[in-house]
């Protein structure tokens, strides 16, 4: 099992490497920020989109880095496309998109970047229809790479995601999830980028597969 304590410190010093590119120094500003958003992404109503969600994130775009040509722009999408997540609404992507814009105006990022940010978050509304340039299908690609998974793994996001929707009875949840996973399976390439297709696409297929699977043997 992963120590919480050891996550957090991880990330506070990707987050205060991420200020810096900001040129913001006030140490009081940058902790309380970082505190606000470890506090969202701890959430108790969270079992997938947690602070776990973001060190994979963060890992995956470290690992495919010489893909991207505008870091800090993919690293604030990663910290605050999330922030706001309540499984009961439809607006989280907007909502998480003008706490971005607050909280980077009051650290001092620049307008163009706030509004990259903000696009990109709104992008992830809907993954598979891309963003505005590479690098967004980059972040879009390694948001969406769970669907890659290895099998276990995928198995458990699976479980995580279902337990953050408990509020929705079982046919609910097969009719939603299941429109989502059609939409998937009938895509031509589930990645939009080559080198995440390349690398995950085949894996993803089958693990949509198996999910579809089970949602039938369920009805």
């Amino acid at each position: 099992m992963t120590d919480p304590r050891a996550t957090i410190d991880g990330l506070k010093a990707r987050w205060r490497t991420h200020v810096q590119m900001l040129g913001n120094f006030s140490a009081d500003l940058v902790g309380r920020t970082f505190d606000d958003l470890c506090a969202s992404y701890s959430e108790p109503h969270r079992r997938y989109h947690t602070l776990t969600h973001l060190v994979t994130l963060f890992d995956c775009l470290e690992k495919h880095g010489e893909e991207i040509d505008d870091p800090a722009r993919l690293a604030f999408a990663t910290w605050y496309h999330d922030v706001v997540y309540d499984p009961r609404r439809a607006d989280n992507e907007a909502k998480s998109a003008e706490r971005a814009m607050k909280e980077l105006d009051a650290l001092g990022a620049p307008g163009e970047l706030r509004s990259h940010v903000v696009q990109l978050i709104l992008a992830t509304k809907d993954h598979m229809g891309g963003g505005r340039d590479y690098d967004d299908d980059v972040f879009l690609d390694a948001d969406f790479v769970i669907l890659g998974a290895p099998e276990s793994d995928y198995r458990d996001y699976v479980r995580d995601v279902r337990a953050e929707y408990a509020h929705l009875n079982d046919d609910q949840w097969k009719r939603g999830r299941g429109a989502f996973l059609e939409r998937v399976a009938a895509s031509p390439r589930i990645f939009r980028t080559g080198i995440f297709e390349g690398e995950y696409g085949a894996q993803a297929r089958a693990n949509v597969a198996w999910e579809l699977k089970q949602l039938a043997g369920a009805a």
